[in-house]
């Protein structure tokens, strides 16, 4: 028993997992794991800034997730004269930690099921517009009152398409600091090429700390805060893995789409991800081109390219492992077993004959919207400067209630910010191309000319330091609006946000009847599945997802050994490629091996183990995430997934899907020789797993 589907919430595991995973070799209990009366793992896990996992590895707070994840703050936090991008940050000593404004990390308290109270009053008479309305009042009604009673967040989310709902209670923490950050050259080396990919040399990780106030509650940033100390933080093996070791994965993964039928598959491989990769291939070489012109737009882009260039190689992979897979036909196929098993019994045919049908026309009436959203989103309001056009009509609709123009000189410096993150020719040269593809595929003129266009980067308050100062020297509000009124950026941010707004609309109402259907079609496939444990698709909530340490054969005649080391990394270092450039002393700590206590015995040689694979179920989300080994210790972070298996978001096919996990050794390795920072390490439970010493062997001393 090997790799294993499946994104299970963490207090179900007792009654639907746990025997599974103690049989696959977990140590620990479901308990262990999630408890709400007593500390548990859960309470080490945290949700890092607004899409990312993290985990608490000390006692006083200190954080692990991903150098990715990380990687817009301290972008904000770099400059040309301290670029903690290229050249790294380890703080020396705890006073030197450096605080990140708007960053946060979020711990979840306790979930519980309020299916019963969320549905409340509905009755099969009401129409699905009033079933809605009558949902969210119970829900706004419910997570005020558990706010209320209980002092922390409350969050409910909906599960199996609405045929479940859980509330998620939660405390996040707002003061929190960069202790530890790679420079590029190992937290992003390989870069866009290995992304997505194995063998991986990445040193994906950063380290942060979480500040309480001395109550230990969640409070904004003074210099009287202290470290936080958590309920419960990870105790971390320095033994290493081995191939078929059990692990688990625990995170917030964002969203799967598991249980799409055969058309809902097939909007995602004929209209969405052909989509989203050719624009985005575009507006990538723009973005690549201009960053290699200055260390200035290197700073400006490198954390924007870097999310661009990550989803569009996982859609090319995405699309690749669903053609392999010849998913849309396996879909289909599964569905005519499914309708007959549905047609078999007439209760059945009452309740469930026809939903394929129905699914299948509503994705008919929904390609062309879909795929007009798609191309709004990615080229339409792709432009850093277009979608600024909403800070506009922010003015505009403030112009009409402020007493005096110094109210307006927020806007103005907010622009000035906006602007020194920005390089306008970069962007304007990205709206050029865009607008182009769009006019050109969508197959109407958007009523946006090369010549309004251009005008919008020469003459608005956005772009034009001329029209920006002789704004904030104006005192006469009534010009003040009018100048925000005729601004060529806002004239054509409105009609943009017209079209998408109207599109959006008709796209929700289509959303809502496939929410609908599905409803019904997962009861079905409850029934058809009996017995069969189910797991709801991801939805950024906290999930367990478990597997083995172990490689695989992606084609024929390719074997993927299940890890990499620094010897292999070094071996890729090429001074003339950026994305392959790894930092001098780096070298001289591989030149001398000089490893201390994370050195292994690689083909008979001394080296530091890098990363591996195994074969849990990830997605988007657990970037981050603690990979566990069976006795409930960290053995390393998540941060990708294999570029074959990809399509895991929609098929999870266990002969390609690995995700690709840090070793911790490796981290703690960097944070040690190479960032001088020992007493990070003297801070966490460092362990190690002694081997098992037969009777024979105690007797004869070997």
């Amino acid at each position: 028993m090997h790799a294993k589907e499946g994104m299970w919430l963490p207090f179900l595991l007792e009654t639907m997992n746990e025997k599974e995973m103690k049989a696959m070799g977990m140590k620990i209990n479901a308990k262990d794991i999630y408890d709400v009366n007593h500390g548990s793992l859960k309470d080490a896990v945290v949700i890092f800034g607004g899409g990312c996992t993290g985990e608490v590895v000390s006692d006083k707070g200190l954080v692990l997730t991903n150098h990715h994840c990380g990687y817009g703050t301290v972008q904000g936090l770099s400059s040309v004269d301290h670029n903690y991008l290229l050249n790294g940050f380890f703080a020396k000593k705890q006073s030197q930690e450096i605080p990140c404004p708007g960053l946060s990390v979020t711990f979840i308290v306790r979930i519980d099921d309020v299916t019963t109270q969320v549905k409340k009053g509905i009755t099969k008479e009401m129409s699905d517009s009033a079933v809605n309305k009558l949902v969210m009042s119970n829900i706004e009604a419910l997570e005020k009152e558990t706010k209320k009673t209980t002092g922390y967040d409350a969050l409910v989310k909906s599960f199996f398409y609405d045929n479940t709902y859980y509330m998620f209670l939660s405390e996040k923490y707002t003061d929190v600091r960069l202790v530890a950050f790679p420079p590029n050259g190992i937290g992003k080396f390989g870069g866009d090429a290995d992304n997505w990919a194995w063998p991986r040399h990445t040193g994906d990780f950063g380290m942060f700390r979480i500040y309480a106030n001395k109550q230990n509650k969640p409070a904004a940033f003074a210099k009287e805060n202290i470290p936080f100390t958590p309920r419960r933080s990870f105790s971390i093996n320095i033994s290493g893995v081995k191939e078929n070791d059990f692990t688990m994965v625990y995170g917030f993964p964002g969203r799967t789409s598991e249980y799409l039928t055969s058309d809902g598959v097939a909007e995602i491989m004929k209209t969405l991800d052909p989509a989203r990769i050719k624009i985005r291939e575009k507006r990538l070489a723009i973005m690549e081109a201009s960053m290699k012109q200055s260390e200035s737009n290197f700073i400006k882009y490198a954390s924007k390219q870097a999310g661009i260039a990550n989803y569009y190689k996982k859609w090319k992979g995405e699309l690749a492992g669903l053609q392999l897979n010849n998913a849309i036909e396996k879909k289909r196929k599964e569905e005519v077993q499914f309708v007959g098993w549905v047609n078999q019994n007439e209760n059945r045919k009452l309740d469930y004959a026809g939903v394929i049908d129905s699914l299948r026309s509503q994705y008919k009436v929904q390609e062309p919207i879909i795929h007009l959203n798609e191309y709004i989103n990615e080229a339409l309001l792709a432009p850093d400067v277009v979608r600024k056009g909403n800070t506009l009509m922010q003015m505009l609709k403030a112009a009409d209630t402020v007493k005096s123009s110094d109210s307006m000189k927020s806007y103005v410096n907010e622009i000035k910010e906006f602007r020194k993150s920005i390089d306008l020719a970069t962007d304007q040269k990205i709206a050029e191309e865009l607008f182009a593809i769009f006019i050109n595929d969508i197959g109407y003129n958007p009523s946006i000319s090369l010549d309004e266009l251009i005008a919008v980067y020469q003459n608005s308050l956005i772009t034009s330091d001329d029209k920006l100062n002789a704004f904030s020297a104006e005192k006469n509000l009534s010009k003040l609006k009018s100048m925000i009124q005729f601004d060529p950026l806002l004239t054509m941010y409105k009609y943009i946000d017209s079209v998408s707004k109207s599109n959006l609309f008709t796209l929700k109402s289509s959303q809502l009847k496939l929410n609908k259907m599905y409803g019904k079609y997962i009861q079905a496939l409850q029934s058809y599945y009996v017995g069969k444990p189910f797991y709801p698709d991801a939805n950024s909530t906290l999930r367990v997802a478990y597997g083995k340490v172990e490689g695989l054969e992606p084609q024929d005649g390719m074997q993927y050994n299940f890890y990499t080391t620094l010897d292999g990394a070094v071996r890729k270092h090429n001074p003339n490629i950026e994305e392959f450039q790894m930092p001098q002393k780096l070298l001289d700590l591989h030149r001398k091996k000089d490893y201390g206590q994370y050195a292994i015995n690689h083909q008979g040689k001394s080296t530091v183990p890098l990363a591996f694979l195994a074969s849990n179920h990830t997605t988007g989300g657990n970037s981050g995430s603690p990979v566990i080994n069976a006795k409930g210790e960290l053995i390393g972070t998540n941060f990708d997934r294999i570029w074959e298996g990809t399509m895991s978001d929609v098929l999870f096919d266990p002969n390609l899907c690995r995700n690709i996990t840090l070793d911790i050794r490796y981290t703690l390795f960097i944070i040690e020789k190479f960032g001088n920072a020992k007493w990070v390490i003297d801070e966490m439970r460092l362990v190690r797993t002694e081997p098992k010493i037969t009777l024979l062997q105690r007797i004869f001393g070997k």
